[in-house]
């Protein structure tokens, strides 16, 4: 009798350290659930706001703004020329850029090719009395290096730009031309109107 007790006491003791250890598991893949949620809802609404932009208008002038902040409607900014804060509908606004990262790696590979081409031209150089002129393994990777360094700084300080408004009505390609048939037979002209 003492055997059966004990076995039912430990099959109740161990199916309760199994529910706790599952339901501390269940807690913490929820309380991780709803984190990794609020923190890409609150990644979303900071996408908003930008330190640095570039605002496309409809007749073509590019205003460089800062502390940039784009809402359902309207975008806010403190024009970089002016230096005056500003506030527009987004309808007067054909598109917005932000900068996002820069060309380095671009810029790398560019410098590494060219430094690795002009190595090997002058590799097929020879010397006043005709002779060619031999280098060594050095010589290359100093070349190559030296583009690829060169590269990477032109690369750095150059900086990519992501579209991150579009307005619809400028999104497709417009061609402004204008078809004219007259009554006379095979006379068609074209009207071509742009705005200048």
């Amino acid at each position: 009798m003492l055997k059966k007790k004990d076995t039912f006491f430990g099959a109740v003791s161990q199916a309760l350290c199994t529910t706790r250890a599952n339901t501390i598991k269940y807690a913490v893949f929820t309380l991780l659930s709803f984190l990794m949620v609020f923190w890409g809802m609150a990644q979303t609404q900071e996408r908003n706001h930008y330190p640095r932009a570039k605002v496309y208008l409809k007749d073509h002038e590019v205003i460089n703004a800062k502390d940039f902040t784009i809402r359902a409607t309207e975008a806010s900014f403190m024009d970089s020329k002016t230096g005056a804060q500003q506030s527009m509908m987004l309808d007067a606004v054909d598109f917005i850029k932000v900068p996002k990262g820069n060309h380095v790696l671009i810029g790398t590979s560019f410098g590494a090719a060219t430094g690795a081409l002009s190595s090997l031209l002058i590799d097929l150089d020879t010397d006043p009395l005709g002779r060619p002129r031999e280098k060594d393994a050095g010589f290359y990777l100093a070349m190559t290096g030296g583009g690829a360094v060169l590269g990477a700084l032109v690369g750095l300080l150059v900086p990519k730009w992501k579209s991150v408004y579009l307005n619809k009505n400028s999104a497709g390609l417009h061609i402004p031309l204008q078809f004219d048939i007259s009554p006379e037979i095979g006379v068609a002209t074209i009207k071509i109107t742009m705005k200048i």
